[in-house]
C-alpha cells in the first residue's frame, strides 16, 4: 500500500486517538494529536494532487490556504484567553472565506439555484441566533466578533449547498461538501457552547469529532473535484 492510500486511514486513527485522549483528560498528549490533524490533511491533498496534470491554479492554492488557516486556528485554540480565541476565530474565518470562494467557483450563484442555499443559510443563522442569545450575557466584548463569525459560517454552509443544485456538481455537494459544511456548523456551535457555558469533556469530544470529519469530507471533496477538473 502506497503513502497516498495510507494517509487517510492514519488521519482517522489520529483523530480517534485525539478524541480518546480528550475523553480521558490526557490534555498534554491531546495537544500533540490535535496539531497533527491539519498537516495530515495537507499531506493527503499534496499526495493526491501531485500528478503533473494538476496545475497550481487558484483553486488548488485556496484549498491549501484553507487548511493552513485551519491549522493556525487549531493552534490558537490550544490556549485560553480572549486574544487566543479571537486569533483562532480569525484563522477559521479565513478558512471559511476560502471555502466560500471555492464553492462559488465550482458552482456560481444564480437566481435559479438560490432557494435552497438561501434557506440553508437562514436555518444556520436562526440556530446561531438562538445560541448567541443564550451566550450573550457571557460573551461581553466578544459578542460582535462571534456574530460576524456566525454570518460567515452561515454563508459558507449556504454556498456549499449551491454545489448540490447543479447536475454536473451534485455528487460532490451531496457526498462531501454539504455534509462537511454541516458538520463544521455543528462543531462550531457546540464549541461556542462549551467554551462559554458548559466546559464539558463530552462536548469537547463532540467538537473535535465533528470538526475532524468535517475537514476530512471537505478535503476529500476538493481532492475528487480537482482531479476531475484539473484545470479549474
Amino acid at each position: 500500500m502506497n503513502l497516498r492510500k495510507l494517509i487517510a486511514p492514519i488521519y482517522v486513527v489520529v483523530l480517534l486517538v485525539h478524541c480518546f485522549l480528550l475523553w480521558s483528560e490526557q490534555l498534554e498528549m491531546a495537544r500533540i494529536t490535535k496539531i497533527l490533524l491539519m498537516p495530515l490533511l495537507l499531506l493527503y491533498l499534496a499526495e493526491a494532487l501531485a500528478p503533473s496534470t494538476i496545475k497550481l491554479k487558484l483553486s488548488t492554492r485556496l484549498v491549501g490556504l484553507a487548511f493552513l488557516a485551519s491549522w493556525g486556528g487549531d493552534i490558537f485554540l490550544l490556549y485560553t484567553g480572549n486574544l487566543f480565541f479571537i486569533g483562532g476565530m480569525l484563522c477559521f474565518m479565513l478558512a471559511h472565506f476560502c471555502y466560500i470562494i471555492l464553492f462559488i467557483n465550482i458552482q456560481p450563484f444564480k437566481i435559479s439555484n438560490a432557494f435552497l442555499p438561501i434557506m440553508g443559510g437562514i436555518v444556520v443563522l436562526v440556530i446561531g441566533a438562538i445560541i448567541l442569545n443564550h451566550l450573550a450575557p457571557k460573551l461581553g466584548d466578544l459578542f460582535l466578533p462571534v456574530l460576524v463569525y456566525m454570518i460567515v459560517i452561515a454563508t459558507m454552509f449556504a454556498s456549499s449547498i449551491l454545489i448540490s443544485c447543479n447536475a454536473g456538481t451534485k455528487q460532490f455537494g451531496i457526498n462531501y461538501f454539504v455534509p462537511g459544511a454541516a458538520l463544521f456548523v455543528l462543531s462550531d456551535s457546540v464549541l461556542s457552547l462549551n467554551i462559554f457555558a458548559y466546559k464539558n469533556v463530552f462536548l469537547g469530544v463532540i467538537v473535535m469529532l465533528t470538526y475532524g470529519f468535517a475537514q476530512f469530507l471537505l478535503a476529500k471533496g476538493f481532492k475528487n473535484y480537482l482531479l476531475t477538473k484539473p484545470t479549474v
